[in-house]
């Protein structure tokens, strides 16, 4: 679906307050603020994160902190998913499979009560309209109503399809393979994603990813949607 048409449907009333997504934050908290000046947010605007939202970063708490007091939802990113299975782990008697790096075990330290129910909290996805904001990617098989725990998992890893549009390990990528979203045909609505980071935004067909690698010092990217004539990129640079 066009992403113009798509923005037809979701403002289909003149009071529809602005969509304003944001690319993956990976702990940089100073960069999130500046971006969010340079929006000018409003009170009725709606802010979505795609995920991973914390880890690798320099403020990870300080991120969670500032998105609870400012309002500020999101979806679930692989990166948050690994802490919560690794706390899930840690409640039985058996060894953890999971391991964490130091920045993680950091972050599983300092969690309060507050950051847990947070994180806990975060879908899969969210809708609006005819738009559809997720980490990773979708197969076109795939039925976001429908998931089960195997393929939330897909959800949040996804970056390459085989020739038959299975999802493909990363590592496991051949010439064959393809970036899901340049097959997408886009049955489960317009998707802006993250997790697959590019130095620039990258619309596809039926999908836009705004992950442009704000953590390894190239930029923190926003899609404000105002209207359906008007809709932005603003950016700013990473740390």
């Amino acid at each position: 679906m066009p992403f113009l048409k798509t923005l037809k449907n979701y403002f289909c009333k003149d009071k529809t307050p602005r969509l304003i997504v944001y690319g993956d934050i990976h702990g940089c908290l100073n960069e999130l603020i500046t971006l969010r000046s340079k929006i000018g947010i409003k009170p009725n605007d709606i802010e979505v994160c795609v995920g991973d939202i914390i880890t690798k970063g320099y403020n990870s708490i300080g991120v969670l902190d500032y998105l609870i007091q400012n309002d500020i939802k999101s979806v679930l990113g692989n990166h948050e998913d690994k802490l919560l299975r690794y706390l899930e782990h840690s409640k039985k008697k058996k060894k953890n499979p999971i391991k964490l790096d130091d920045d993680e075990k950091k972050i599983i330290k300092n969690l309060t009560d507050k950051h847990l129910n947070y994180l806990k909290s975060l879908p899969v996805y969210m809708k609006f309209s005819d738009i559809t904001i997720l980490h990773g990617g979708v197969q076109n098989h795939t039925v976001l109503s429908r998931l089960t725990k195997k393929s939330i998992q897909k959800v949040l890893r996804l970056r390459y399809v085989d020739e038959n549009g299975d999802f493909v390990t990363k590592g496991d990528e051949n010439h064959k393979c393809s970036f899901w979203a340049d097959v997408y045909d886009g049955n489960q609505g317009f998707i802006i994603h993250g997790h697959r980071w590019m130095k620039t935004v990258h619309i596809h067909p039926n999908a836009i990813g705004i992950d442009t690698g704000c953590v390894y010092g190239n930029k923190l990217t926003a899609i404000v949607i105002k209207t359906k004539e008007d809709y932005r990129i603003v950016q700013t640079d990473g740390c």
